[in-house]
């Protein structure tokens, strides 16, 4: 039996990365369509009705949940979602699955094995379970950000960043003293952080506003940022973002 899926989530490189990994497994699943927001994907699912949707949590205009609170007939859910495998365990029981970005191989084949015993099953379980979920809306998320370097794993408290930058395709994570490589772009980081304390400046640049010492004028009518780091490093902030920090 194929798999019919769905893609929501609207990060297009997020839907796109696991377009590919799904090719992968093509004999099992087939992607019919991918929707940038809850709007777009309630006429998708509604029209496609396929067996398995892969969905984003937080969205703009129309969250995954509420989504799912609309859907005439919910096919089987797989989250994606930028929350740490922490934040959700608390209905991980329930939860047809869930995935963490960035997507594992494993944690993807483990995922489609699941729907797939489900299928063959009761259908009305994974209704049961999806009301489940949405009782479960509200639970607070992790207050920390993984990320790897070789083969060691470093958990970085959120107030312990100072701000992630995004150049040449790989973002960088800031703390007073370090910094790491970290696999989550900065719209995906946005989505997740505390919007009271993350804020976006620049196209390239995410603040922790906490860590800011002082906002200099610059060309232009621009402004840069100096944070309290080590380094006191210097950040730009565009003309049309600097609202984000009341400049």
């Amino acid at each position: 039996m194929t798999l019919k899926a769905v893609i929501v989530d609207d990060e297009a490189l997020a839907r796109e990365r696991l377009q590919r990994m799904l090719a992968a497994f093509s004999d099992r699943v087939e992607v019919l369509a991918g929707a940038a927001d809850g709007i777009e994907a309630l006429e998708l699912l509604n029209r496609l009705q396929p067996d398995v949707v892969f969905l984003d949590i937080r969205m703009p205009g129309l969250d995954g949940f509420a989504l799912l609170e609309k859907l005439d007939n919910v096919p089987a859910v797989i989250f994606t979602t930028a929350y740490d495998a922490y934040a959700l365990k608390a209905f991980d029981e329930n939860a047809v699955d869930y995935l963490v970005k960035p997507v594992e191989k494993k944690r993807l084949a483990r995922a489609i094995e699941k729907v797939e015993r489900l299928k063959e099953g009761d259908s009305d379980l994974l209704r049961r379970q999806l009301r489940e979920i949405v009782q479960n809306i509200g639970r607070p998320p992790s207050q920390q950000l993984t990320v790897r370097a070789g083969d060691r794993v470093f958990f970085i408290n959120y107030q312990d960043i100072c701000y992630f930058e995004a150049s040449n395709k790989i973002v960088s994570l800031y703390t007073a003293e370090e910094s790491y490589i970290c696999d989550l772009s900065l719209n995906e980081l946005e989505k997740r952080l505390p919007a009271e304390s993350f804020r976006r400046v620049h196209r390239s640049v995410l603040v922790n506003i906490r860590h800011i010492r002082e906002a200099q004028r610059w060309f232009g009518g621009r402004y840069r940022l100096v944070m309290n780091d080590k380094r006191r490093s210097t950040l730009p902030v565009s003309r049309g973002l600097k609202k984000n920090i009341g400049l």
